[in-house]
């Protein structure tokens, strides 16, 4: 009997190890890799599903997900604080006035509230430290 439970904690260890992410986990990553470089300033990431996923080999994971980016300032806005102050960091690599072509042209004139809803196709790395998100 001893022998049994033992085995069966020990299946359920490495199961758990070699499993793949949840979807909370990978929620976490997309966040972060979507709203890093300051960008957390310029939109919020909600309503986050996870709508598909497989095991590429034992180390990748390939997730495809969707999520809706809400705008927190308006384009307008935006420019206002680059023209402000050009060097600062509120948005991080995005603090030049060059980069106002760039967000224009990835997201267009957009106002506070504004949404987009995005589908992507996320890969996982199983590394040391546990899954992170390919770059």
């Amino acid at each position: 009997m001893k022998k049994s439970i033992t085995l069966f904690v020990l299946t359920l260890i490495l199961s758990a190890c070699s499993g793949v992410p949840e979807s909370k986990e990978i929620e976490t990553m997309v966040r972060e890799g979507v709203l890093s470089e300051g960008l957390e300033g310029l939109f919020a990431l909600e309503k986050f599903a996870k709508t598909n996923g497989f095991r590429e080999s034992d180390n990748v994971y390939v997730v495809d997900v969707e999520y809706d980016l809400v705008f927190q300032k308006s384009f307008v806005d935006v420019v206002r604080e680059i023209r402000d102050d050009p060097t600062g960091p509120q948005y991080g690599m995005f603090g030049s006035k060059f980069v106002l072509a760039a967000i224009q042209s990835n997201f267009g004139q957009f106002d506070a509230g504004d949404r987009i809803h995005k589908k992507d196709k996320v890969r996982l790395h199983k590394t040391e430290q546990g899954w992170q998100l390919a770059k």
